[in-house]
Formats: structure tokens, C-alpha cells, sequence
């Protein structure tokens, strides 16, 4: 006769329970993008649950991205967008504790490709983004390290939007988005590294622009090397955790 004793089942709070019904019920396309949810009043109600519990339900909804604030301050179901979705897988690989090495081999993978794909598909107004947002990186001041950072990562937003790709775009930001919280000590402790990164953007929407697809692969490639080698020179261990 086995000794093993199992632990008991835990109860999951009520809150993520009424979050959970909720969520698939959005999700299913039961309720669409832009229709309001029940008051809290009339969910309360529904699930027979105070509206303390039920405001906190709602509450991870709207950090969830998946719900909003609309007029008269009602909860109304957002339409999916690639950014809001990556920041979501984002955190969860965050959670899983994903390794800077672990990062960096997949942006090998997936951000080359990324380039190569958006020199066929990038339209002429996605292209003038990835021009703006390089332009932004020059302009700022080489002590906003804050404002170089955010423009690096707006080059990646721009170039996962420029694939018209929502599932490839999802894959592409949430991965990038892992490298975000750390590249401003990168950029401040690697010599030239905004020069670099200009430089780079700049090959890689050319190549883009002139539908060049292999020249975006190589730039591309050469870029994301040369980010982690930043990473390597500003003393981050590969093998630690990302965040």
C-alpha cells in the first residue's frame, strides 16, 4: 500500500473564477470587440457573488488588456492587437525564467526572418515608421538612455506591424520585448552602441524599402549578433534569468 499523501486540491479564489468565465466567453466571440460588459451591479447578481468580488475579477481583466474603460467608465471588451497580446506571452515568459542566451537564440531565429518577411508585405506607410522611429533614436539626446531604448523597441513594434502577420507579429514582439528592461544598461556601458543601432536600422529599412529581402536577412542578423555581443561587453550573464 502506497504511503504517498497528496496535498489538497486548492480552492481558486472567486474573483479568477468570475475572470475566467468571463474571459472565455470573449474569447469564444460570445461577447465582441467594443460590446460593453454587465454592470457590476448585474454581475454581481449573475454569479450570486458580492460586488467587491466581482470588481476584483474585473480588475484582472482590464490588466489582462482584454477589457477597457468606454464611456459613462463601462468595461468594454478591447479588440486584440499584436502589442497588447505580446506583452501578455511577454510576462509569462518572464515567469518561466527564460535566460538572456535562451533569448537571444531565438531572436537569431525569428528576427531575420521578421526582416525578410516585411521587405515583401511593408507598406509604404509602415516603411515611413521604421524611417520616423530611427530618425526619433538620432535626435535624442546621447544621456536619454530611456529615450534611446524606447526608440530601439519602437523599431521592432514597427517592423512586427510592417509582416501584416498578427501571429508572426505576437511571436516576434514578445520576444523582443524580453531584451527592453535591460538595453538601456547595455547602451550605456557599450562604446557607440546608439551609432550601431542607427546604422543598423537604417540598412534594414533600405533593404526593406527596396523589397530586398536577403540584404533585411543580413542586416537583420548582423544587428541582433551585435546586440548580444552589447550584452556580453555591458557584463550580463547570458546564462541568467531576463529580468
Amino acid at each position: 500500500m502506497s504511503a504517498h499523501v497528496f496535498s489538497p486540491l486548492a480552492k481558486e479564489p472567486a474573483y479568477r473564477q468570475i475572470a475566467k468565465r468571463v474571459e472565455a466567453d470573449i474569447v469564444s466571440g460570445r461577447i465582441k470587440p467594443g460590446e460593453a460588459l454587465p454592470t457590476e451591479e448585474a454581475l454581481s447578481k449573475m454569479f450570486g457573488l458580492s460586488r467587491n468580488t466581482v470588481r476584483e475579477g474585473l480588475r484582472v481583466l482590464e490588466l489582462s488588456g482584454l477589457v477597457e474603460r468606454g464611456a459613462a467608465k463601462r468595461l468594454v471588451v478591447r479588440a486584440p492587437d499584436a502589442i497588447n497580446l505580446a506583452r501578455n506571452a511577454t510576462r509569462a515568459l518572464l515567469h518561466s525564467g527564460v535566460s538572456f542566451a535562451q533569448v537571444f537564440e531565438a531572436l537569431a531565429v525569428i528576427e531575420p526572418e521578421a526582416a525578410k518577411i516585411a521587405a515583401t508585405k511593408a507598406s509604404p506607410q509602415m516603411i515611413g515608421r521604421l524611417m520616423d522611429v530611427t530618425e526619433a533614436l538620432v535626435a535624442a539626446h546621447e544621456d536619454d538612455h530611456a529615450a534611446i531604448v524606447r526608440a530601439a523597441e519602437q523599431f521592432f513594434e514597427a517592423l512586427g506591424e510592417a509582416m501584416d502577420n498578427p501571429v508572426l507579429a505576437v511571436v516576434e514582439l514578445s520576444i523582443t520585448g524580453l531584451i527592453g528592461a535591460s538595453l538601456e544598461r547595455v547602451i550605456f556601458a557599450t562604446p557607440q552602441a546608439r551609432e550601431r543601432i542607427v546604422q543598423a536600422q537604417r540598412e534594414i529599412t533600405e533593404a526593406i524599402a527596396a523589397g530586398d529581402g536577403d540584404r533585411a536577412h543580413q542586416w537583420m542578423a548582423r544587428h541582433i549578433e551585435d546586440l548580444k555581443r552589447g550584452y556580453e561587453v555591458a557584463g550580463v550573464d547570458m546564462g541568467s534569468r531576463v529580468g
